[in-house]
């Protein structure tokens, strides 16, 4: 098991000289044969290796004893220890999580304080061969995505370091046999052979099959893992060529915009990718509702032959095909009416979705953004309103002769229909145009001129 573990090591560049590594230590075989197996290599590499433990207090007396084990064992080896304890069943009562999910959150965010206050380089596991081929057979059972079937990486970013799994090609029993050539003891958890969870049942009845029909098979699936994500990384690039073609906007508020034409040319591969990226970028945080079965809706509406048609996808996020364009966006259950505010110096106007407005006087060479709006104070006519739009409404546009209908705007920048009626516009007291928010400006800008300068800043809602 050494030589393989070490070239490991090696081919992923887990661990070099003088680092500070953190190592996850239950007391359970696995974990004990990271931390002997690590101090081998601790004086060779200069290595400074600090032990965490957790105690998730789901056992009792027998869980502390765990910890007391861990210790102990810290202590005869010379290496630093820090445990800890945390109430899984509160964080359970208090988020609704289940048992594992609740235990693994706790024991992470413990890990990756402890990487901030070590300045570690990274963070060791124990996780195994036969833990890899699990992970893979759960993630085949619950998804038929490619990009959700890849397994444990052999290494990742966390905190200021990564995390590192230096056994994923040592099987359980290789780890077994490193632990009884060195007289090494260790702590069982009984809840391991429970077949309540489904990775325990995996575990227990799946994977001897699998290791039966081929004594490889741990090997075999941490390679296909490897595979897989070097596939996936090379298709998510390709796929950035197809979001080029895409408009993404987050201005008032977050969308998406394409053309079923031009996203039909690419490869199905990468319309799928592309698809899943727009989703990672329109949902806060990857939605675990969203299946292979979303993607087919998706396929189907772009293959529909009805000029419109939509799309209710989970938290409330709906895809609207007219005709080429396709739009993702969250539209509100209750749109609000039109809106007509004075914007008085000096102060901020809250708009009905959230998002603030704010104008006073400006002295000095500013400069603008899509947000901000400088203007020459002697070609604006106080008091200022910020309004929705109106039939008819034109606005003569910076370095351009004559005007432009506001309607035309939206539609050159593709603003969604649902979106225009309520999209904020700055008018003087004459009713001239100034600024359509985040889009187009109007109003006078001259280097030449002598006093202050009129100031506008949109706050986004979801800044505010």
């Amino acid at each position: 098991m050494d030589h393989a573990v070490h070239t490991f090591i090696s081919k992923h560049q887990m661990i070099q000289p003088h680092q500070t590594l953190l190592v996850a230590v239950s007391g359970g075989p696995d974990s004990v044969a990271l931390l002997h197996f690590l101090c081998a290599m601790k004086h060779k590499l200069s290595l400074r290796l600090i032990a965490l433990s957790v105690d998730h207090q789901l056992r009792g007396e027998e869980s502390q004893a765990d910890l007391r084990f861990v210790e102990d064992m810290c202590e005869s080896l010379g290496v630093e220890f820090v445990g800890t304890s945390v109430d899984v069943h509160a964080y359970k009562k208090d988020t609704g999580k289940g048992t594992q999910e609740a235990a693994r959150e706790l024991r992470y965010a413990f890990f990756e304080k402890m990487m901030y206050a070590y300045q570690a380089d990274a963070m060791a596991m124990g996780h195994h061969g036969d833990d890899q081929a699990e992970t893979i057979l759960m993630q085949l059972m619950r998804s038929a995505r490619p990009e959700a079937v890849q397994g444990m990486p052999a290494t990742r970013r966390f905190a200021c370091g990564k995390i590192i799994r230096p056994f994923l090609m040592a099987s359980k029993d290789q780890i077994a046999s490193y632990l009884e050539e060195q007289a090494i003891e260790v702590r069982k958890d009984p809840s391991n052979e429970e077949t309540e969870y489904t990775r325990n049942a995996i575990r227990q009845h799946l994977l001897p099959f699998m290791k039966e029909n081929n004594p490889q098979f741990h090997k075999h699936m941490q390679v296909w893992s490897e595979r897989a994500r070097e596939e996936r990384s090379y298709i998510n690039e390709q796929a950035q060529k197809v979001l080029e073609t895409v408009h993404f906007s987050s201005n008032v508020e977050k969308f998406v915009q394409l053309s079923k034409q031009t996203f039909k040319t690419f490869p199905l591969a990468l319309q799928r990718t592309a698809f899943h990226l727009i989703l990672n970028y329109l949902y806060v945080k990857q939605n675990e509702d969203i299946s292979y079965l979303h993607e087919e809706m998706f396929m189907n509406l772009m293959n529909d032959e009805k000029p419109n048609a939509s799309l209710d996808f989970p938290e409330g996020l709906k895809i609207i095909r007219a005709y080429d364009d396709i739009t993702f966006s969250f539209p509100k259950e209750h749109e609000c009416n039109g809106y007509s505010y004075i914007l008085e110096m000096g102060e901020e106007v809250q708009l009905p979705d959230g998002s603030e407005l704010r104008a006073d006087w400006f002295s000095g060479d500013g400069t603008e953004d899509s947000y901000t709006y400088l203007c020459d104070s002697h070609h604006v006519k106080l008091p200022l309103s910020v309004r929705t739009r109106q039939e008819g409404d034109r606005i003569r546009l910076r370095g351009m002769n004559g005007s432009k209908k506001v309607k035309d705007i939206f539609i050159d920048q593709k603003i969604p229909a649902r979106l225009r009626p309520t999209w904020p516009i700055v008018t003087d007291q004459t009713g001239k145009i100034l600024w359509v928010i985040g889009l187009k400006k109007g109003g006078e800008r001259t280097s030449l001129s002598s006093g202050p300068w009129l100031r506008l800043h949109y706050k986004n809602k979801a800044d505010t």
